[in-house]
């Protein structure tokens, strides 16, 4: 009874659930949400990680640096990016005033930008890749950068041409505005890289990660990530449908990780092996992805790797006192050494024991 007992892989299958129970515990804590226990198989087998620029490298919170064009235009411009999904376009909306409240309010809130619009009409609103179109007041009204208003055959002044290119040129977002055929105003936008960026980076190139930045603005605004050492590809100018080509073109070479936060995002997380999304995205990134950042924190995403090594370190540490259990015990009951009463003790002990090896702290034992 004892050798029957003491045969048993109870310890062996005990091993691995108990360290990848500890593992998601100690993410719950950091704030990161995961969703497949086996997410951290995949986490390991990653040979790259696919970062988008905007909200995720970056903060995601554009400030209006510059706003020049006719107060009237501001004012179009503003209550057409109400209908688009870029954070531009937000940042757009959020920064131009409207003027008084039209809803009859007299306290002194700040109205919403929705608010601030229900008197301006707008119809025959279009979204492209690079912009947005419509009519405002009855006015046609494009914003959007260069390339859209070259594709809409707008016209677009040297002067404004010029000043656009050195915007872009700096790492800024210029943003031309235009009505009724030509451009006639200029918006520039700032997105500043996240502090933590830099280390996030650096990690994965520890590991041997191959990392590629994605993102839908000019080559010029990422080239603060196109320069650092440990950025292997930048792929700039790529449209919502063009992360997802992207991610399968990477997938043919190993696992890709996907890293995004909006919903730009969500269809490319999907396709990735594994998706992370930050906290500050949308619920559809989120569902998408298979680990979510609550806290809205980059560097968790090393945190992440980190927790799947500890977790794949503590099963063979399980596997190695389980086999050693088995190897010691069989023996000695099957000779005769050990009795049935030995068995409870020792059971209970080596249980304890894989407890205690696998709920040690994770990052640190």
């Amino acid at each position: 009874l004892a050798t029957f007992v003491f045969g048993c892989t109870w310890t062996l299958g005990l091993s691995k659930p108990l360290s990848v129970a500890r593992s998601i515990e100690e993410a719950m804590k950091r704030g990161i949400v995961i969703c497949d226990e086996a997410v951290f198989e995949r986490v390991r087998e990653t040979g790259t990680v696919v970062f988008d620029k905007t909200g995720t490298l970056t903060s995601g919170e554009m400030r209006l640096l510059v706003a020049d064009a006719p107060e009237d235009l501001l004012r179009a411009a503003a209550a057409l990016e109400q209908h688009a999904a870029h954070r531009a376009g937000e940042a757009i909306a959020s920064a131009v005033e409207f003027g008084p409240r039209t809803d009859g309010g007299s306290d002194d809130r700040e109205p919403t930008p929705e608010e601030r619009s229900r008197s301006v009409s707008v119809a025959d609103v279009t979204s492209h890749a690079t912009g947005i179109a419509g009519r405002v007041n009855g006015e046609e009204i494009l914003v959007g950068n260069l390339a859209l208003f070259a594709d809409q055959e707008w016209a677009v002044s040297d002067d404004l041409e010029s000043r656009t290119i050195e915007y872009r040129d700096n790492g800024d977002l210029p943003v031309i505005l235009g009505r009724d055929g030509r451009a006639a105003g200029l918006v520039v936008l700032r997105d500043d890289p996240r502090p933590e960026w830099e280390e996030t980076i650096r990690d994965l190139a520890r590991r041997d990660i191959e990392t590629v930045v994605l993102t839908g603005d000019d080559e010029t605004a990422a080239t603060a990530f196109a320069d650092h050492p440990d950025v292997d590809h930048v792929f700039a100018g790529v449209p919502p449908a063009g992360k997802t080509a992207t991610i399968r073109r990477l997938q043919s070479r190993g696992q890709v990780t996907m890293v995004g936060d909006g919903t730009n995002d969500a269809p490319a997380l999907a396709t990735a092996d594994l998706g992370i999304s930050l906290g500050g995205g949308t619920a559809l990134a989120s569902d998408a992805a298979d680990i979510s950042i609550v806290d809205d924190d980059l560097a968790a995403v090393g945190t992440t790797f980190d927790l799947a090594d500890a977790a794949r370190r503590r099963v063979k540490q399980n596997n190695g006192l389980a086999l050693l259990y088995n190897g010691v015990t069989i023996p000695l009951a099957a000779t005769g050494l050990l009795n049935p009463v030995f068995t409870m003790g020792a059971v209970v002990a080596t249980g304890g024991l894989l407890a205690a090896n696998s709920f040690r702290d994770l990052l640190h034992g």
